[in-house]
Formats: structure tokens, C-alpha cells, sequence
């Protein structure tokens, strides 16, 4: 169990700059005229510097007078570890370690300082996504985006950065600076930005006034968990250092990287004899990279028939988003580490930051989480480690994606030895609830009681997905099973999920229910309400229980769309193929991120300049001379930005009319799952990919793939998830088939079993528009087009089967054959009055040109090679209900 100066440390961590929100708003403006708060901001000169130091002195009195804890302290000495970060006289060991991991977290500043009046308050946040830079962005040099300054939320203006024409920003320029202006600008508004500010600062405060009036006597470690939720929201798009040539920090991811190195560092030297010892040497390694994945879960979540099978589906995937992120917080609890070490969490894989000397304690909490996940789920599911060692040095040179590596692939060796540590000799006794004459009739398993027709699990399971109808929020309580039950009985509360193993009960509950829990003392328990409901309502308008509270972006199942009128049961399988237009198909979609690992291992690298930052670019061999600049916060920025993206901003989407028949069964880290009536699948995928482009500030470095497949209501899921995936793969390779020069570019798409490139989504929808026009006159024209394109898939196959060619070289040896005269003949004798169609289909048929506002606009891949998807979109829209 860790110790209260522990939560001190984490909480200066997470206050030392909070003075530059308050400075840059005019709060507590008194504080740079009182001699006691310009103490902590003098230099060893006695000369003011650093003056939002003032500001968070004063701030941190103002929270010690509204929270118990923090009066009855043991260490008074906090609020100083947390103001005077920037004065190298401090004389206690703590005060030390938060200065330190100040300086170690905003190593990852690049050179090029510069001061210009009020730049503190006309600066906005940078996004990193739009610097990623890998083979594709050979001109991303300069930025051209900016966040605005704005609280969290899932609205798209904080979500999308902006450019600088619609916020109103003009470049500013060093006047000694020797960059070209179009490899280099530093955005500016034009006035200062104090009022955004200040509401920001005060949106902070008035919500730490109202947990302060709910639950003054909140213990410290919840304090730390609601102030770093509360940052977040407030902070998360505020730029953290504003004098700098690229302010791609936020504030918040600033504050939590700070407070995460500093507990590693506090816990690391406290187990050396003398803790002040070395305490400054980066060349020691003190800290860990630990990285924590859970293998098996897609299969999991999908593996099911269905009998019953959306509401256990939306079942399995809530389940599966919930145990990740309890089993990290086990892990940290079995640690003695606080919250703070979380570097990210999302997607079923975390990484932490750990203190170098308590590794294995992690492996002991890592073993009772699989020793419950072999219990749970008989060894489907398997939480692998990977370890990498971390020293001072690393934050500095920018190098932490080489400990990020090393992590990943140690994971990788620990997947090759799953659950050894937990195959004692009880493992391999006989299992007495196996049952030889009888299946679980969701996912097939053989242990089964033999009066049911299902799975303790799935019954579960099934439960669950009942119960996240109505779900506000989600109540972790940790403690035996007397404590779970003292908290279900104050609000009579008896739906809950409870993990024996890991001492840990969940409540999933309502806003009703929050009502009733604010009344409950005494607990160990996190309360995680739902991005959308604290987005939507603000935390004046939510009650809370007197515990740590944090914010859940959980990409799941809107249980109040898609019910049926007859009895009010929400949509199955069946349903969305029933309601489909056309073609009675049920589809599943899948996407990711492309190059995701490439992107944090090697795409936080830029170009090097001369003249300490300011002069021209370095050339080698031709190419800009790169630099690593791949720090802990730029890495935690980055992953937390995407994570906000897909399981919290694509959710949303769904909320438009044109996809009130698709549902989400899974959105977070990297990708998402969805599934609904097909006809409004290839929109959507097409809306998420364009909102991701533009999130990334359209740079090309940055893509995503995804794939789409149909299916009949009654088709096993599970195989459908199958199926899916392939086609999303299909999606990524498709344009290196095309042309192997094409480098890490991936960016594709496959519908109706034919994969295309994004950029050709255009052409094909051109197609389709036409191919609606003619065929409410006559279905002649499809018949032909599809008779022709399943000539050519006939000859590609056998091409490829009999003489070895690739697909691509079949494909091009196809190009000149005899369709094209064929063709032409069919245009001319069923358009001979209209040659303007016949030329604009000759166009797209032969010459690759779709757009007659510009007749030179081609396609990426050629049109006959892609021609099915648009051929087959068409005529599945016009079949009967019930077609084939």
C-alpha cells in the first residue's frame, strides 16, 4: 500500500504549473504583488522570474482551504515541492524530486526560444498529429492548425483543430530568425486571449468549489483522481510552454507526465540508502516502461452464434473495455502506485511508469489477473507484459520510443509463454463442470451446468448488456465482498459485477442511482461517468459519490436506438438486415489506424536545423538530417488525442439521421467496430475516414484502413467479425500491390469484396450516381457492365491460377483486350443520341476520368479494376426484400 507523501508528490506533480492557466486569465492577479507567493519564483538573484509560480502557490491555498485532507496533512511542506520548481535552492529531498521531473518532463522542447509581448496569451495548442512524419510527409515542416482553446469536449470544435485563416491567426516571426516562413511559423491570435482563459481557469475552480460543498472530507487519493480528471477537461487544449517554435504539449499532458515521473523518481531513490544521493544522475536507471496488452479479447467479444446474440454482444464488448482498465488499476493498487503512472489505457492494451525497482510486484499482480482470466475464460483471454528500462537521459534526447520498442517486442516474448506462471500441478486436474453431452448455445462451450441451455458467462454476460441500457456511469468499488454488499444495499442496487480474485465490485448505474450513492461515506471507489453525459451536463448538474471521479470515453451500444414497436426490445441481427434498403443484409464494419507502431516509434522525428533551431534545415544524402523527438509527453499527447477520437467523438457520429441503423460494438485506441443495415455502412466509413483526415490536419502520414462485409441476419457473428478483419486487411495492401513503390501508405478500403483506395471513393460514387440514373429507364446498361466485370474476375483467377501471375499483372495484362471495343460498341448502341454520356462514360471506362469540372481529374487505380463495387452497390440497393 503506498503512503500518503506519495499522493503529495503526485499531487504537486499535478499542480506545479497549473499557475500558467491562472497567470494567463488574470486569477489571482494579487499574488505576483504579495512577497510570500514571489518567494517561490525568485532566482538565485533575488530577482522575480517564472512568475505563474506565484499563481500556483496561491492556487494551492485556495484548495487546501476547501479539502480536509490537505489541512490535515502530515507534510506541510506540499504546496512548496509544488511552487518553487524553478528555484534550485530547495533544502527538502521531495521538493527535489518534483523539480527535477519538471525539468525531465519538458525536456521535450525544442530549441528556438523567443519572448514577444503577451505571447503567453495569444498562443494556442499545436497538434501533434499534424507533425507525424514518416516517408509520405516529406514537406510537413511547418504547421498550419491549431486547437482552439476550449474545455474537452465531444462537440467537434474541440474536437478538430483549426486552421489559421477561421481562428484568426497571424504568423509571427522572429526577426532574427533565418527560417524560410514556409517552413516555419508561429501562429498568433491577434489580441490576447486572457477571457478564454479565464473561464477556463474559472470552469476549474467552480468545479473543485462544487466537489468541495458535496464531499469536503474526500480522502487524498481521491483528490489527486477528480483534480486530474478536472485538469484534463480544463487543460487537455491548453498549450503548456508558448515561447517555443512548436507548442504541441498541453498543459494537462504537461502536469500528468510531471507527476508520473516524479512518483517513479520518489519511489526509486527511496530505497537507496541515502535518498538525495545520485538523485540528479540520468544516466541510472530508475524507471520502467511497462506495457500491458490483452490478447484474445477480439475473439472474445465476438465469439458467439446468434441466439440472442446483439445483446450479448453489446454485453461482451462493455465487459471487455471494463476488466482492461480494472486490471490496470489492480495493478497499480498491488504496486502502491498512484494513478498518475497510467501513460495511456484504451484499446485493451496500457502503458505505465513505473519506478525501476518494483517489477516484480507487477508480475505478481499480472499472474493473479491471469490466474482469474484462466478461471473466467479458460485461457481465451491473456494479459502479456513487456518491460523496458528507462534513465534520465532518455526524456532529455527525445529517445523514449526506443524504450517504447523494446517494451513492444518484450511483450511479444511474454506472448510466447502464455500463463506459465500459472500451470501448477491443480491446473491439469480434471474439470468437473465439463459437460460431453452439451454446448453453451451462444458460444459453444463445454462448461455447462447440465440443467441450462447457456454458460454461466454468457448468461452473465447477457445481463450485462441488458443492464448498460440506462447506464450514466460506472461505480468501481474495491473491498470484500460485505463492502459490495453495504454499497447495494444503501441504494438497493443488486445488478453488479463482482471479481472475487481481484477484490473488486462494479455497479453500473443511473443518474437516479448517483443521486442516492452521494450519500454513502467511506468508500474505496472510483466513480467513471460517461464522456457524453459530463460533456453534455457539466458536473453542476450530475451527483457524485464521495469518491475519485473520472471521465469514461466508452465507445459502446446506444441502447435506445433501433427498438421494436411490438414488444420494446431492442434490435438482433435479424432486424438490421430486415430494415436494410434493397438487399436484406445485415454489415459489419471494421477500421484502424494505419502504421500506428511506426508512428510512435519513428514519426516523431524533425528536421534538425542550423543557428540552435533557427536557421535552415540540415540536409544528409540529399534528405532532411532527422531528430527523435519522440518524448513521454508528446507520446502520451498523441495516444490520449486518438483515443478521444474513436471512442469518444466517433460515437457521435451515429447520432445523424443517416446512420440511425448502424451500432457500435466497439470504438477505442486505434479502431472500432460497427454494425447495422449495410446500405448506411459505406457512408459512414466514408464520414469517420474524412474526420479522421482532417482531426490529423490532413497529413498523409496519418490514414486509416477499414473493410466491410454483409452478411445474413442468421450468419455467425463471430465469422462475420472474421470476415470483416480480412477485408480490412485486403483494404491495406491493396495500394502496395498496385505500385510497390508507394512506401508505408496504406489508406484503403474494401466493400462488396473489392478493395479500392480512399481517393477513389469519388469516382465511384460518380458511378453510382449514374448508374441510378439509367437504371430507372432500363437495367440493360448494369446487366452488361456486370456481366463484363465478372468476365474479367474469371480471367484474372484463372490467369493467376494457370500461370503464376500476380493479381496486379493480371489485372494490367487485362487493360487492352477486347472489352474495350466491346464496350464502346454497347455505349454507342444504347446512348447513340447522347453523346455527352457517351463520352462521359467513355471517360471513366477507358481514360480513368470521373470529374467533368475537371477533365484531366483521374483515378488512382484503374476503373475496370474497381468496377464490381459500384456495379454490385447499385444493384443490391434495387433488389426486393428478400433478394439474394
Amino acid at each position: 500500500m503506498r503512503n500518503e507523501t506519495i499522493d503529495l508528490i503526485v499531487l504537486a506533480g499535478l499542480l506545479h504549473d497549473v499557475g500558467k492557466l491562472l497567470e494567463r486569465g488574470d486569477v489571482f492577479r494579487e499574488a505576483r504583488n504579495d512577497p510570500h507567493y514571489l518567494s517561490f519564483c525568485r532566482d538565485s538573484n533575488g530577482h522575480p522570474t517564472h512568475l505563474h509560480a506565484a499563481h500556483s502557490a496561491k492556487f494551492c491555498d485556495w484548495l487546501e482551504e476547501r479539502f480536509d485532507c490537505l489541512r490535515k496533512a502530515e507534510d506541510k511542506n506540499w504546496k512548496s515541492w509544488c511552487a518553487a520548481h524553478h528555484r534550485d535552492d530547495e533544502t527538502s529531498f521531495e521538493a527535489s524530486v518534483i523539480r527535477i521531473a519538471d525539468r525531465l518532463s519538458s525536456s521535450e522542447r525544442e530549441v528556438g526560444e523567443y519572448y514577444q509581448r503577451d505571447i503567453h496569451r495569444k498562443t494556442r495548442l499545436e497538434p501533434v498529429l499534424e507533425r507525424v512524419f514518416l516517408q509520405e510527409n516529406t514537406d510537413n515542416t511547418a504547421t498550419h492548425h491549431r486547437i482552439d482553446l476550449c474545455k474537452l469536449s465531444l462537440d467537434s470544435d474541440a474536437v478538430f483543430p483549426k486552421g489559421a485563416g477561421e481562428l484568426k491567426l497571424t504568423v509571427f516571426e522572429r526577426p532574427e530568425a533565418a527560417c524560410n516562413p514556409t517552413q516555419w511559423n508561429h501562429l498568433l491570435a491577434e489580441e490576447p486571449l486572457t477571457d478564454r482563459y479565464r473561464q477556463l481557469a474559472e470552469g476549474l475552480m467552480g468545479d473543485l468549489n462544487i466537489l468541495a460543498k458535496r464531499h469536503p472530507e474526500l480522502p487524498l487519493p481521491h483528490l489527486t483522481g477528480s483534480l486530474a480528471t478536472l485538469l484534463e477537461i480544463y487543460t487537455a487544449n491548453v498549450p503548456s510552454a508558448t515561447n517555443l517554435r512548436h507548442p504541441d504539449i498541453s498543459l494537462f499532458d504537461h502536469l500528468r507526465t510531471t507527476a508520473g515521473i516524479a512518483q517513479g523518481l520518489y519511489l526509486f531513490q527511496k530505497q537507496q540508502a541515502n535518498p538525495k544521493l545520485d538523485i540528479e544522475n540520468k544516466s541510472d536507471f530508475k524507471w520502467m516502461l511497462v506495457c500491458g496488452d490483452f490478447s484474445g479479447i477480439q475473439k472474445f467479444i465476438y465469439n458467439l452464434t446468434n441466439q440472442g446474440a446483439a445483446k450479448g454482444l453489446r454485453g461482451r464488448s462493455f465487459y471487455v473495455q471494463l476488466f482492461c482498465r480494472i486490471a490496470c488499476d489492480f495493478i497499480l493498487r498491488y504496486a502502491g502506485l498512484n494513478r498518475a503512472a497510467v501513460l495511456y489505457n484504451s484499446g485493451g492494451k496500457f502503458y505505465l511508469l513505473a519506478p525501476e525497482n518494483i517489477w516484480e510486484r507487477i508480475l505478481e499482480a499480472r499472474k493473479r489477473i491471469n490466474a482469474w482470466l484462466l478461471g473466467e475464460f479458460y485461457g481465451s483471454v491473456f494479459l502479456g507484459i513487456g518491460f523496458s528500462r528507462v534513465k534520465g537521459e532518455m526524456f532529455e534526447q527525445g529517445s523514449m520510443s526506443t524504450a517504447w520498442k523494446q517494451a513492444a517486442e518484450a511483450l511479444e516474448r511474454d506472448r510466447l509463454t502464455r500463463f506459465q506462471e500459472n500451470l501448477t500441478e491443480s491446473f491439469f486436474d480434471p474439470d468437473t463442470s465439463f459437460n460431453p453431452v452439451a454446448s453453451c448455445k451462444v458460444c459453444g462451450s463445454r462448461i455447462l451446468k447440465r440443467e441450462n441451455d447457456k454458460c454461466d458467462a454468457c448468461d452473465r454476460l447477457e445481463h450485462i448488456g441488458a443492464w448498460i441500457k440506462d447506464m450514466d456511469a460506472v461505480l468501481v468499488v474495491w473491498g470484500d465482498a460485505a463492502e459490495s454488499q453495504r454499497v447495494g444495499d444503501s441504494v438497493n442496487q443488486k445488478t453488479f459485477i463482482r471479481i472475487e480474485e481481484l477484490g473488486v465490485s462494479v455497479f453500473l448505474v443511473s443518474r437516479s442511482t448517483l443521486s442516492e450513492l452521494k450519500t454513502i461515506r467511506n468508500l474505496d471507489a472510483e466513480c467513471l461517468i460517461l464522456a457524453d453525459v459530463l460533456s453534455a451536463e457539466g458536473l453542476d448538474r450530475i451527483d457524485t459519490p464521495a469518491c475519485a471521479l473520472s471521465m469514461m470515453a466508452l465507445g459502446k451500444w446506444d441502447s435506445h436506438r433501433n427498438i421494436r414497436v411490438q414488444d420494446g426490445e431492442a434490435w438482433d441481427f435479424e432486424d438490421y438486415a430486415q430494415n436494410a434498403v434493397g438487399i436484406q443484409r445485415l454489415g459489419i464494419l471494421r477500421m484502424d489506424v494505419d502504421n500506428l507502431g511506426s508512428v510512435f516509434i519513428e514519426g516523431l522525428r524533425w528536421p534538425e536545423r542550423e543557428n540552435d533551431g533557427w536557421g535552415a534545415i540540415v540536409m544528409k544524402n540529399g534528405a532532411p538530417k532527422l531528430k527523435t523527438m519522440a518524448s513521454i509527453s508528446r507520446m502520451a499527447t498523441l495516444s490520449r488525442q486518438l483515443h478521444w477520437f474513436f471512442a469518444g467523438y466517433v460515437p457521435t457520429r451515429l447520432d445523424d439521421d443517416r446512420f440511425k441503423r448502424c451500432q457500435i460494438v466497439y470504438a477505442g485506441g486505434d479502431d472500432l467496430f460497427v454494425i447495422g443495415s449495410w446500405d448506411q455502412l459505406p457512408t459512414l466509413a466514408e464520414t469517420i475516414q474524412e474526420d479522421f483526415r482532417r482531426f490529423c490536419c490532413y497529413n498523409p502520414d496519418m490514414s486509416i484502413s477499414g473493410g466491410i462485409t454483409l452478411h445474413g441476419g442468421r450468419f455467425p457473428i463471430y465469422k462475420g467479425a472474421q470476415m470483416a478483419g480480412e477485408a480490412e486487411h485486403r483494404a491495406k495492401i491493396v495500394r502496395k500491390s498496385w505500385d510497390p513503390d508507394s512506401g508505408m501508405l496504406k489508406s484503403g478500403f474494401c466493400f462488396l469484396d473489392t478493395p479500392i483506395v480512399w481517393e477513389d471513393m469519388a469516382a465511384i460514387r460518380v458511378l453510382h450516381r449514374l448508374l441510378e440514373e439509367d437504371i430507372k429507364v432500363d437495367r440493360g446498361w448494369l446487366g452488361y457492365l456486370t456481366q463484363m466485370t465478372a468476365a474479367h474476375q474469371f480471367w484474372v483467377d484463372r490467369a493467376i491460377r494457370t500461370r503464376g501471375v500476380s493479381t496486379v499483372q493480371a489485372w494490367q495484362e487485362l487493360a487492352y483486350q477486347a472489352w474495350r471495343w466491346r464496350t464502346a460498341y454497347q455505349l454507342k448502341r444504347r446512348f447513340g443520341n447522347n453523346q455527352g454520356k457517351i463520352e462521359g462514360w467513355a471517360n471513366l471506362l477507358f481514360n480513368n476520368r470521373y470529374d467533368d469540372h475537371d477533365p484531366n481529374r483521374e483515378t488512382t487505380l484503374p476503373v475496370y479494376s474497381w468496377l464490381a463495387l459500384p456495379l454490385r452497390w447499385t444493384d443490391y440497393l434495387h433488389r426486393t426484400k428478400g433478394g439474394k
